[in-house]
């Protein structure tokens, strides 16, 4: 469920998106237009080569307006007021998270700093930013091997397990954890600093980056979204 071509934006491009996206969510004037900007997020997931990850994020939206819409008609006192703050919540972050998803799935880290240096940004910014981004997805590659370690020992890593034998599940679970995870913090410290990460000259990327014509189509739409919802809001 992918194109076969996907578009290529600047990573600076997909960077103010999700800044415009997050404008336009503020500003919304209800659940019908932010179900529009979920729709047109799923297609801009689809053009990226992200189609199952948008239509999966977009039928969990579905159903989760669903029930909000089938509680709201229904009176439950206090917890009304609950869920319907807990579903607000929800519909107004998953436009900006689907989003926030596919720039994350779809640039290379290399691409970010190229695009953050070219924006001027400093070196206490980019570096950290940089870290973080290959530190998350190292320490989810260690979460999947200490769960098959305790399932090969018998120990369930669920929530059922850990109410069974809290214990047990700390010792195999969390411990390993936080040991991979300063393992993994110093490895990448390491790699970073041998691959040139301080250095003061300015940097190249293989992938060459620059703003074409996909990228002002794509800001152009963002920006129109932005300024309906201005209108419909101040209108309403």
């Amino acid at each position: 469920m992918s194109v076969r071509n996907p578009m290529r934006l600047d990573p600076r491009t997909k960077l103010a998106l999700l800044f415009v996206w997050a404008l336009a969510v503020f500003f919304s004037p209800g659940l019908p237009f932010e179900a529009g900007m979920m729709a047109l997020t799923v297609v801009f997931g689809a053009l990226c080569g992200k189609a199952r990850l948008s239509v999966a994020m977009f039928a969990v939206y579905c159903v989760t307006m669903g029930i909000a819409i089938a509680l709201a008609r229904v009176n439950l006192g206090i917890f009304s007021t609950l869920f319907n703050s807990f579903f607000l919540l929800v519909r107004r972050v998953f436009p900006c998270g689907l989003l926030a998803a596919i720039i994350v799935s779809t640039t290379q880290v290399n691409e970010f700093m190229s695009a953050f240096s070219k924006m001027r940004c400093p070196r206490e910014v980019t570096i950290p930013l940089a870290v973080m981004m290959r530190y998350v997805p190292a320490i989810r590659e260690d979460w999947g091997y200490i769960k098959d370690a305790m399932r090969m020992r018998g120990v369930s890593p669920t929530l059922g397990g850990f109410l069974r034998r809290p214990g047990l599940t700390v010792e195999c679970l969390y411990v390993p954890l936080m040991m991979s995870a300063l393992n993994v913090a110093d490895e990448l410290s390491c790699a970073s600093v041998a691959r040139g990460i301080e250095n003061p000259a300015p940097r190249t990327c293989y992938l060459h980056i620059e703003f074409g014509a996909a990228d002002a189509a794509a800001v152009a739409v963002a920006v129109a979204v932005l300024v309906s919802a201005i209108v419909l809001r101040i209108v309403a």
